[in-house]
């Protein structure tokens, strides 16, 4: 007897994404090359922007991005406790100061009513997140950086093809940052991607991902930098996905909908908000497992492995609690974050999961 295994998330790699790979072997050409210029050129297309800049993974595109802007050792950078750390790292990695607000307890973005107490005089951009794929309250934290004369980076590593307002993610602030790690909703196994309608922004960004060389005119350098390129390998397989993007989209969206029907009706769980004008593409299904349910959050993480279904804990703690970004707790209390760092848990969700699969997950829970 076979024992059942559900992952937790699954990339949709199919023939297309191998002979793409395949041709880019036998072309010569792997490293930066044509390749990587059609998937900026495709992917600047589909997020309504005038350049985008490919790059070798989500953190990287973070920190060209946050360079780009031209952040200074000890400026503040306002940004959420409640991310991956790679947000908050890159801030460190410019020489910036985070400095955190607390989120919102039903979308999980920073809370925008927040924001503006944390403003000092050393503050000079704001790093949005748009947790687990859907896009923060963009009005309101432009207006704030407006008033105050700040950037906004828009943090779009979980929410490629989310909208908001009807602005694809990626285009909501004055520069974007898109990871395509494996578990991401399009993926090239490792990737990343800026996007800008700024074309000083995109300049220096160029020059950063490259030795701060410029690409037209080798072995000249204006400013250091890293080697942060894409390889055409990777593009190749990025592009493909970037072309089946709606269909998983909606696949993520259906299967999140089958969530929601039974799982908002269960006493003691929380299914994720989508805020209005506002799409979700479910880069995870995220629920609040709350004291009014039979098990606690942990035990209930366990229940499910035991039957064959991963789960996880997307975040177990706030950045502020560890060493080297306690710098970043300035509020005297996150009431929020520290309430949903002991609450949510993220159920399987990817385009191939099966609706048998889903309804498993759902009785198992609707049985305790």
């Amino acid at each position: 007897m076979s024992f059942k295994f559900i992952a937790l998330t699954r990339p949709l790699i199919g023939k297309k994404e191998i002979n793409a790979v395949t041709q880019v072997l036998n072309s010569g050409m792997l490293t930066q090359g044509q390749v990587v210029s059609i998937f900026e050129k495709e992917f600047s297309q589909y997020c309504k922007v005038k350049y985008a800049i490919a790059c070798n993974n989500g953190t990287s595109a973070l920190h060209i991005a946050l360079y780009s802007i031209g952040l200074k050792p000890g400026d503040e950078v306002i940004t959420t406790p409640f991310t991956f750390v790679a947000t908050a790292n890159s801030i460190l990695m410019v020489g910036a100061v985070p400095v955190f607000v607390d989120i919102e307890p039903f979308t999980f973005n920073i809370d925008t009513q927040k924001i503006e107490a944390a403003v000092t005089k050393k503050t000079k951009a704001i790093l949005v997140v748009n947790l687990y794929g859907q896009p923060a309250d963009y009005d309101r934290i432009l207006s704030i950086a407006k008033k105050h004369n700040l950037t906004v980076v828009e943090d779009a590593a979980q929410s490629v093809g989310a909208e908001y307002k009807g602005k694809k993610s990626g285009n909501l602030a004055d520069i974007g940052c898109f990871s395509f790690y494996g578990t991401k909703n399009i993926t090239c196994g490792e990737g990343g991607m800026i996007t800008t309608n700024n074309k000083h922004y995109y300049e220096k960004s160029l020059l950063f991902r490259n030795h701060g060389q410029d690409e037209k005119k080798k072995y000249f350098y204006s400013d250091i930098g890293y080697n942060y390129r894409l390889t055409d390998i990777l593009a190749s397989i990025a592009l493909i996905q970037l072309n089946k993007i709606k269909t998983m989209t909606k696949k993520r969206q259906m299967i999140a909908l089958k969530y929601d029907k039974i799982l908002r009706d269960v006493n003691g769980i929380t299914t994720p908000f989508t805020a209005p004008n506002r799409t979700h593409v479910y880069h995870q299904y995220t629920i609040k497992v709350t004291k009014d349910f039979k098990l606690k959050r942990y035990a209930l993480k366990d229940y499910l492995y035991k039957k064959g279904v991963q789960t996880n804990i997307y975040y177990p703690k706030p950045l502020y609690e560890f060493d080297h970004l306690q710098v970043g707790k300035k509020q005297k209390s996150y009431p929020i974050t520290e309430a949903v760092t002991k609450e949510c848990l993220s159920l399987p969700i990817y385009p191939a999961l099966k609706n048998s699969d889903i309804d498993y997950i759902i009785d198992l829970i609707k049985k305790i």
